[in-house]
């Protein structure tokens, strides 16, 4: 039987619109706020955290030192198109990587982070008796409770590693549970672990590893644990993790988010409009349907909540949200026309459909609002 197998689809009409002289000013930014032998590596797992990762890893291979990503795989996606930038796995290495994804891993050099024993002793059995060698960033749990390993642990894997001629400690790091909190105390309860590890094993100063432990938040708010890499994502593409009255540096989001009005019809006073009759008109009212739902990324829990933007006129979403379609209320835009592009997220801090409003209303963080935007959306860079 003959498989066929379709090209990845991409709807035009639904643009996610990215403003690449944003993003490098984004970076721009961030980097001078650090010192400058800190190494920049741009987090680019999640889809460019939905932004598009062949389109921000294409503007940013010349502006950046490195990238991250979650998986094996995004590594693959992006190794050709990295421009020879090194490319750090956070997902740990582990008994349930492959034989061939190991190799693949240190034939391309991809950095990979080491957090478990189990972890190195698949690579060492992986690689043994060939002249391949992955280089590894060990993870020091200091409080995350996630992937880091115990001191104890990481004692021993310090141990093993001369007799393991297949793998290099090529970097050391944590990560910060609470960074983007209000109360940085605990924050710094991990930095003091962190330095504390660091002296007793004599890893500072070394010139053949990379210590790194700042994702944006912690870029951001806590400078003297900015070390000889940041790992900055959420910051890169213009957000805070949260609202800062007086951020320390000036950001601006990269991305925004448009859909074409595809029918315009009037509902009379007193009708339903969509599923379960959540919403019924108090007066004659011209409704706007964009082809644009939660199976595209727009969170069902905006029904009858969220708004959208033609041109500067801010309208409301009326009726459930569907799985392909809303409706929005354009009875004040007499200029409304179909085809005419209604912004779904804008690319403001201050907007109504800006990701933090988005966020608030869907009791969530930007993050998920940015990242559940549909792989089909079309990325349209500028």
């Amino acid at each position: 039987m003959k498989r066929y197998r379709a090209e990845p689809l991409i709807r035009p009409d639904l643009q996610a619109h990215i403003y690449s002289a944003d993003l490098l000013t984004n970076v721009r930014n961030l980097r001078t706020f650090c010192p400058a032998r800190t190494k920049f590596c741009a987090a680019v797992k999640a889809n460019a955290y939905g932004h598009g990762i062949g389109e921000i890893v294409g503007i940013l291979k010349n502006h950046v030192d490195a990238f991250a990503v979650a998986t094996f795989y995004e590594a693959m996606h992006i190794e050709p198109i990295a421009g020879g930038k090194p490319i750090l796995i956070l997902e740990p290495v582990n008994p349930s990587y492959t034989a061939e994804q190991i190799t693949l891993c240190a034939r391309y050099g991809f950095h990979c982070e080491l957090s478990s024993l189990e972890g190195l002793e698949y690579v060492n059995s992986v690689l043994k008796n060939s002249s391949l060698r992955i280089p590894l960033h060990l993870n020091v749990e200091t409080g995350m409770g996630r992937c880091g390993l115990e001191e104890r642990i990481c004692r021993t894997v310090l141990e093993r590693l001369p007799d393991s001629p297949n793998v290099m400690l090529a970097g050391v790091m944590t990560h910060f549970a609470t960074a983007d909190e209000e109360d940085l105390s605990y924050a710094y309860e991990q930095l003091l672990r962190f330095e504390k590890f660091l002296e007793r094993h004599r890893l500072k100063g070394r010139n053949d590893i990379l210590i790194h432990a700042c994702n944006s938040a912690g870029t951001l708010k806590i400078p003297q644990a900015h070390y000889d890499m940041v790992r900055c994502g959420i910051s890169m593409y213009g957000y805070y993790s949260r609202p800062m009255k007086n951020p320390p540096v000036p950001l601006t989001p990269v991305l925004k988010l448009q859909a074409p009005i595809t029918q315009i019809k009037t509902v009379p006073a007193g009708q339903s409009v969509g599923y379960g009759r959540s919403f019924v008109t108090t007066r004659d009212t011209v409704a706007a349907i964009i082809y644009l739902g939660y199976a595209d990324g727009y969170r069902r829990c905006f029904s009858n909540r969220a708004k959208m933007k033609i041109g500067e006129a801010v309208v409301p979403v009326i009726g459930r949200v569907c799985m392909d379609q809303v409706i929005l209320d354009v009875t004040d835009v007499p200029n409304a026309a179909l085809g005419q592009m209604v912004t779904v997220i804008d690319n403001r801090h201050d907007s109504p459909c800006g990701a933090y409003g988005l966020a608030q209303l869907a009791d969530t963080i930007c993050y998920e609002i940015l990242t559940m935007i549909h792989a089909h959306v079309s990325r349209i860079v500028h």
